[in-house]
């Protein structure tokens, strides 16, 4: 039986999540790397380095670090949750698929499983029945992931519930500002919105947080042509 977290890895932990809210992902990393290399039986320190490793897109160490987290707890569904996501992103299907089916196995009633009751509907182009799941999930968890926020968000915003979807994806940047995805996705709605001072902002960001994206490099080219057009009619206004 694993012995209960020393104070100095709870430490850690606390230092590495507040560094990651900050947006300070090389300090996170730092943190969290270190509360692993003492807790050497510990799952937690495990699945807080799988899931930065996962959200900045380092999905080979995330896996590695999930699975030992899953070794190490294999009781617990928010492990098993984090691990089917990035088995997934690797593109291992099979181990995605067992992981999501122990999710929701452990824990019927959670988030995570109404997340993905909600990302199934939403692969099926059932647009309310993935809604109406993902509120589910809103209600379930009892901090509102980035994850879970991101996911509504771009389903409200491709239902034409612009202002809904927006601000979940603002909270979603807020909650997880590592992540380049999340950054991106507001930086293309804020250009729709025409707010191209703020697009350019985020999707700078987007672009230090991952600067081999090349989908960030086409919106940020996109952006430049809105921009010169929208110079233009002021000039001929």
């Amino acid at each position: 039986m694993a012995l209960a977290m020393t104070p100095e890895v709870e430490r850690l932990l606390e230092s590495g999540t507040l560094a990651e809210a900050e947006g300070n992902l090389r300090e996170a990393l730092v943190w969290f790397e270190a509360a692993v290399k003492l807790a050497h039986d510990q799952a937690l320190p495990r699945l807080r380095l799988g899931t930065l490793c996962h959200r900045v897109r380092d999905y080979v160490r995330a896996g590695e670090a999930l699975a030992e987290a899953s070794r190490l707890d294999p009781e617990n569904a928010e492990i098993a949750f984090r691990l089917a996501l990035t088995c997934d992103a690797l593109g291992d299907q099979e181990r995605a698929r067992t992981a999501y089916a122990r999710t929701m196995m452990l824990a019927p009633g959670s988030w995570q499983t109404w997340f993905l009751i909600g990302r199934d509907h939403r692969d099926l182009d059932h647009p309310e029945v993935a809604r109406l799941a993902y509120l589910r999930a809103i209600d379930a968890a009892p901090d509102q992931p980035a994850e879970l926020l991101f996911e509504l968000g771009t389903l409200l915003w491709e239902m034409d519930m612009r202002d809904e979807g927006f601000a979940l994806l603002e909270r979603a940047v807020l909650a997880c500002p590592v992540d380049p995805g999340f950054t991106l996705q507001l930086a293309l709605a804020e250009m729709e919105r025409d707010n191209l001072m703020a697009a350019h902002r985020l999707l700078t960001t987007a672009k230090h947080l991952d600067p081999a994206d090349r989908r960030i490099d086409v919106a940020l080219k996109d952006l430049s042509i809105q921009r010169n057009l929208a110079r233009k009619r002021r000039r001929a206004a």
